[in-house]
């Protein structure tokens, strides 16, 4: 059986609104906030950093793992009505040229 791997590539403005809405839910430990800025924290494993400006206006580094990207990634997927199997695997990656993506497979 052939196997399907389907790709969504992320732009920098997807990635800050989709962190933005996720830990603005209530889905989170994290203090809720604005995403205003991503960076590549580590490649393997996959981490990025970001500067999170609180509802207060202060502003704080996070490092969030694949794990929470993916969940944050999937729950905008969700929110966006972007079609995903429910019983696909479903990994962050990072691509060479420094964007987050989501990766399906059945």
């Amino acid at each position: 059986m052939p196997t399907e791997i389907r790709r969504l590539i992320f732009t920098e403005p997807e990635l800050m609104e989709a962190l933005t809405q996720f830990i603005s839910s209530e889905r989170t430990a994290v203090e809720p906030g604005r995403v205003i800025s991503v960076e590549i924290a580590s490649q393997d494993p996959a981490a990025i950093k970001c500067r999170v400006q609180g509802r207060s206006g202060m502003q704080n580094d996070q490092v969030f793992d694949a794990v929470f990207m993916c969940a944050a990634l999937i729950a905008w997927c969700m929110k966006n009505k972007v079609p995903l199997a429910r019983t696909a695997k479903k990994q962050v990656k990072l691509t060479q040229t420094g964007r987050v993506a989501l990766d399906v497979t059945l």
